[in-house]
Formats: structure tokens, sequence, C-alpha cells
């Protein structure tokens, strides 16, 4: 399987943006980290894939986070981007499934159901901003698209798509094309066409098609200027240390009684699904050291 990549271009004389992702290796770790059902990594995956996509620019300690909050079985999908094209994420849950729609693709529609989309922005500062907007179709990539528009008042197309079959993943990716202040207006009802006419993002991917081709699918009569390209992998920052702190965090009554009630102490991020055991002795060395 090829390494999963980034890369971003400007085109009709820099006044639009395009990135273009492939996530495929992405999608297969987190499918298989969480056990997720198919129509469960089809929705994870287009929401890690909008993450990569919307967090192409971060730097430092800068991230993104993404939830889809809905009354459909799933409930919750989350995933947040870093720098660096790192990803991560997951479902509440993931086991969940139901039929192909009408039109024999995955229903992630109705696996997510009527609800909000709440994206966070951490900069620096560490002082989170948070937008929520409502879910438009549940599809992930229109919901998206209407977030730009609606919080941020940018003309966004963005595709995001997940393939897969009984042997798991075989192609997901995304696209993202913005307006810059200045744009054509015309332009986006063209790229609009444009991306109607095209086949799906993950069947061009399944195809062979590297980002850099996406990008030139989209916009090539635009003129697209390469800008950046880089990495793109599921990582997560999580480690003994920091979960130890989050267990601080549940105060020493909570500690002390899992000490009297278990031999040993579980800890599982969300995240990623890594776990960290703790025995009785470590657990009580824990709560000795944050007491003095």
């Amino acid at each position: 399987m090829e390494s999963d990549y980034l890369s971003s271009a400007m085109a009709a004389g820099d006044s639009v943006l395009v990135i273009a992702v492939r996530t495929t290796r992405v999608v297969t770790d987190a499918q298989a980290r969480h056990g997720c059902g198919p129509t469960v990594t089809a929705a994870l995956g287009r929401l890690l894939t909008g993450a990569a996509l919307m967090g192409s620019s971060l730097s430092g300690r800068d991230r993104i986070a993404l939830q889809v909050t809905g009354d459909g079985p799933v409930r919750r999908l989350t995933a947040e981007a870093m720098s660096g094209g790192r990803v991560r994420g997951y479902p509440q849950r993931p086991d969940v499934d139901v039929p192909l729609n009408a039109r024999g693709k995955f229903d992630v529609a109705g696996l997510v159901g009527s609800g909000s989309l709440h994206v966070t922005r951490t900069f620096s500062d560490f002082q989170p901003y948070t937008s929520a907007v409502r879910l438009v179709s549940g599809e992930i990539g229109e919901d998206l698209a209407h977030y730009f528009a609606s919080s941020e008042q940018i003309p966004t197309i963005v595709s995001v798509g997940v393939m897969a079959g009984p042997a798991g993943v075989m192609a997901s990716g995304g696209l993202l094309l913005q307006l810059l202040p200045g744009a054509d207006e015309t332009t986006i009802r063209d790229l609009e066409s444009r991306a109607l006419a095209l086949p799906a993002v993950s069947g061009m991917i399944r195809e062979g098609a590297p980002p850099e081709a996406l990008i030139d699918a989209y916009a090539g009569a635009l003129s697209p200027r390469a800008t950046g390209k880089h990495d793109v992998a599921f990582d997560c920052p999580c480690d003994r240390a920091r979960v130890i702190k989050a267990m601080l965090g549940l105060g020493r009554p909570t500690l002390e009684s899992m000490i009297v009630q278990d031999d040993e102490t579980e800890a599982r991020c969300d995240f990623c699904g890594d776990v960290y055991r703790f025995s009785r002795t470590e657990l009580r060395e824990i709560v000795t050291d944050a007491t003095t």
C-alpha cells in the first residue's frame, strides 16, 4: 500500500486554494485500531480526511478538532489534525452498522442522523475557539463545506470519500477547493460543475491517481501552481505520562477507590485505542507522589 500524503496548490492567478490528500493508510489504521464496521469506517474515514485537509497549514502545537454529533446509531465521530500531517480519531460506537442506501452506497447520512458539526481550533496560546453548525446532510463533505460557508463565509468545495470492501479499505482521500478574497465568483460555480462531472475522489485514488492528479483533474484549467507537499499518517501523542496526568484529574477519592476495588487499573486512549495498565502498587505510588 502506498504511503499517504497531501499536496496543495494555488490556481486561477492565486485566487483559488486547492488541496488534495490520500488517506488510505490512515483509514485502514483507524479501522484496525477501533474495530469499525464498514459504514463506520466510511464515516470516520471521511471525517479524518476532512481534518487532514483543514489542518494542512497547521504548525507548531496548533491543532483542529472536528466532532460530528447526531441521533443516528454511531452517535458521535471525532477527528483531530495536528501539524506535520498527523491525524487521529474515533467513533463513539464503532461496531454499529446500517444497510446500504438506495444507490447501493454506504449510508453515512443514516449512520450519523440529524445533529451538528463542531470545529475547534487551538493555536499556540492553547485557547480553543469553537464554531458549530447544523448538519445539512450527514454525508460529512457537504457538512464541512456548509461550515466554511456559514461560519467563515468562504465559498468552499469539499469532496471526501472512502472505498471499502470485505478485504478492508481499498482507497480513501479528499479534495478541498476554496475561493480566496478577490476571486471571481463565477469560478466556484465552474468548479462545482466540474466536480459533479468527475468520478468520485475515492474511485480516482483506487485507480492509482496521486493527489497531484486530483488537483489537475479538478483545477487543471485554472493553471494550478504547486505550493506544498507533506506526509499524512494516523498518529496519537498519548503516552504513559499523559495518561497519569489525566488520571490525576479524577481526584484522590476516585483513585483511592480504584486502588481498593481492583488489583489492576486499565486506561484506554479513545483516539488510538492504546491500553495502559497500572498495578495497585503503581496506582498507590501515583496518588502518593501527587499528594507530596
